[in-house]
């Protein structure tokens, strides 16, 4: 999790206790130690005579029932051998760490608040019982110790923290024999060894793809690249060459019919036979070796790409007789074959800013379901104007609150568009947000003169309700913050959420050097509200989403001191907890000073620029909220793995945006323009196509941190078509 990991510190705790069936260690181990598991699964093969090659990352929880002082011992060895085998006459049979991994802690859901992750302090050593005297590698690392040393708080109540461990990198000798690396757990007497690495021959072959680059959407069939197999020794490529998807913790895919077609470079003496496709995987029989180094060039490759994106890997073997993985088979190093995209959207938008509020709210109330689902709020839309940003985007919580969307219109009068939905959804009460300066009176005064019908319209099988449209007073004060601040107070003060995000404070969100509090004010869930700059766009749209979905006020204050109406907000609201968007620009030190003066704690989400605090706030919308550091929209069944995206520089195709969380909550990204997407949005990008994810969450069960679908917001003016695909390849390239 983005800044909230606890530990701080390297090191490896790499055996499946659920295989050995280690519910609480025995002496010298930490009784709290449970549920082990080795992520990816099967484990990655590594080659002899190579270092720095990557294994499993492990994942296992702890109970805080440990003492400061456990410790836990694992020794790595060769698959043959409880010791390193390397002697004087034969000093190159070894596996040892190549470097210290990574390990990070975080609270299960539900935790008490107060709990502390423990920290875990790792030393490496060689084991005792190895050959004495020989001098295996340069420094022997083959026993790793890892020491708990704090004591935990609320110690023996059951609260569970789940640790990674991640950046494992094994060396292993040339001599090494093939197969499984041995993971022992030594501080348990007789523990059965399990493995999160398969030894295998380092072969004078090797292997290219994905040249050119190929980007294939999610879901989709494509034809791919040619895979280039190339010796660098006679006779190196034999008996067959399979090539097989490498599925586990990455892009699922399959190799689908037709076969391709294999070929070995003129005047190598190699002859390829059969060229079949068999479980997903394509395998090619050699039926003569060369004579001469050859080049294997697999071409006609199609695949059949699953629903994650990213890079899409394999792994070449030569030298087995079937794709089943011979014993006697050698394999190159994983290789990248192709990048799989999310699926671009087609776009929500309409010939203008009018036109495109109508299809987002149309979007979230499809075939006419019309928003209608809140008891006493039946028919109900709030209408703004198109000329400006503040009241529209302070509207989304209202509009939450509604059970509705917002539509827009020019300020002297109604648009067609907007008169037209408003019969189309049944539209019987309409919530005016700003002055006539906003919307003027002539506006309103059409709005009560329209005919009022049932959903669908006179074009859709509504029927006329007998009655005009019923126009609420206007919520309006003399400057866009007054009308935040009425907007704010309509709905009653218990509509307001309280939350517990007591793990996103002290800068876990925050790529700014602006100010936030260290704590929350209190324990447990705290009524919240947002506080975002009324000068500038592009903070309050990011957060209108957020706002609409999770009944969080949006106060719009003055960015260099806090607003007289934005305080009296926060006040009546009886508001403990402030979201603050963006850095000490868009909401300055003394704003947060004042805040904190009413008793309320901050949070500040915020970046380099609005592009970053965009992105900095769909990574804590989307973080898991058992832990209390975020919303947890990326849970199955809740994000659908779906970015919204809208043009940065402009804000009329995000003014009504906030109405999609009637489907689903989706983040809300922005570009810098039309054409650039920016260097802060593109990181986030690829980490949702790694993978770990968007902030480490496919590593978290029941979250999702990959992206496969893009939505854009406004058509290609405001987002072109090599933006779109722009965005789409970052993803793809994870």
């Amino acid at each position: 999790m983005r800044n909230v990991l606890v530990g701080g510190v390297t090191g490896l705790l790499a055996v499946s206790l659920a295989v050995i069936g280690l519910s609480s260690a025995s002496a010298n181990s930490s009784a709290g130690l449970n549920t082990f598991a080795i992520s990816p699964s099967p484990a990655p093969t590594i080659f002899t005579g190579l270092t720095s090659q990557a294994a499993s990352s492990e994942t296992f929880k702890i109970t805080n029932a440990w003492t400061a002082g456990d410790t836990i011992v694992f020794d790595v060895t060769p698959h043959d051998s409880t010791t390193q085998n390397c002697t004087s006459n034969n000093p190159n049979d070894y596996v040892v760490f190549s470097a210290t991994p990574q390990v990070t802690a975080v609270a299960s859901m539900g935790n008490n608040v107060s709990d502390v992750a423990p920290v875990i302090t790792p030393t490496l050593a060689a084991i005792p019982a190895d050959p004495s005297g020989v001098n295996c590698v340069a420094s022997p690392h083959d026993q790793l110790t890892l020491t708990v040393s704090n004591t935990p708080q609320n110690g023996g109540n059951g609260d569970t923290f789940l640790v990674t461990v991640s950046n494992i990198a094994y060396s292993v000798g040339s001599a090494t024999p093939n197969g499984a690396v041995n993971l022992t757990l030594t501080s348990t007497p007789a523990a059965t060894p399990v493995s999160n690495a398969t030894v295998q021959n380092h072969v004078s072959a090797g292997a290219t793809a994905n040249n050119p680059v190929t980007v294939v959407p999610v879901s989709t069939n494509s034809a791919i690249s040619n895979i280039v197999v190339t010796e660098t020794a006679v006779g190196a490529v034999s008996g067959s060459i399979c090539v097989k998807p490498t599925n586990s913790g990455e892009t699922n895919f399959s190799f689908i019919t037709p076969a391709p077609t294999v070929t070995a470079s003129a005047g190598s003496g190699a002859v390829v036979g059969a060229v079949t496709i068999v479980a997903g995987q394509i395998q090619a029989v050699i039926t003569t070796p060369s004579t001469s180094a050859a080049t294997y060039t697999i071409s006609g490759v199609n695949v059949g790409d699953g629903p994650t994106s990213g890079p899409a890997n394999a792994t070449v073997i030569t030298g087995a007789a079937t794709c089943g993985g011979d014993t006697s088979a050698v394999t190159t190093a994983q290789l990248n074959v192709f990048n799989s995209a999310p699926t671009i959207n087609p776009s929500i938008s309409g010939a203008d800013a009018d036109a495109t509020a109508i299809v987002e709210m149309a979007t979230a109330f499809p075939t006419h379901g019309c928003p209608n689902n809140i008891t006493g709020n039946m028919g109900s839309v709030i209408l703004a104007t198109d000329q400006g940003f503040a009241d529209a985007l302070s509207a989304s919580y209202l509009a939450g609150f509604l059970g509705s969307g917002i539509l827009l219109t020019p300020t002297a009068s109604l648009s067609s568009e907007t008169r037209q939905a408003l019969q189309t959804e049944g539209i019987t009460n309409v919530y005016v947000v700003g002055g006539t300066f906003a919307v003027s009176q002539n506006t309103i005064n059409q709005v009560a003169a329209t005919p009022a019908y049932t959903c669908g319209g006179p074009s859709g099988g509504g029927a006329l309700t007998g009655s005009n449209i019923t126009v609420h007073p206007a919520i309006a004060g003399a400057t866009e913050y007054d009308t935040s601040q009425l907007i704010a107070t309509t709905p009653p003060p218990s509509f307001v959420r309280a939350i517990n995000l007591s793990g996103a404070y002290n800068g876990a969100y925050n790529n700014s050097p602006g100010t936030e509090s260290a704590t929350p004010v209190a324990s447990g869930a705290l009524k919240t509200a947002i506080v975002a700059n009324g000068a500038t766009f592009q903070d309050a749209s990011a957060a209108s989403v957020m706002a609409y979905d999770e009944h969080f006020p949006l106060v719009l204050t003055d960015p260099s001191a806090l607003s007289s109406q934005a305080s009296n907000a926060l006040t009546s609201l009886g508001v403990q907890q402030a979201i603050v968007l963006g850095g000490s620009l868009a909401v300055s030190a003394a704003d947060v000073t004042s805040i904190q003066a009413l008793g309320i704690s901050v949070i500040r989400i915020a970046g380099q620029d609005g592009t970053d605090t965009a992105q900095e706030l769909a990574s804590f919308e989307l973080n898991q909220s058992g832990t209390f550091v975020g919303l947890g929209w990326g849970a199955d069944g809740v994000w659908n793995n779906t970015i919204l995206v809208s043009r940065g520089d402009g804000f009329t195709d995000a003014l009504a945006g906030s109405v999609l969380a009637h489907i689903r909550p989706e983040p809300l990204l922005s570009t810098e323009d039309e054409q650039t997407i920016g260097t802060f949005l593109a990181g986030f990008l690829a980490n949702g196509g790694s993978p770990t994810g968007i902030d480490n969450l496919n590593s978290v069960g029941g979250y999702s941190g990959n992206i496969e679908a893009i939505q854009p917001l406004g058509g290609v003016l405001a987002l072109t078509v090599p933006t779109l695909q722009a965005i789409a390849a970052d993803v793809a390239a994870g």
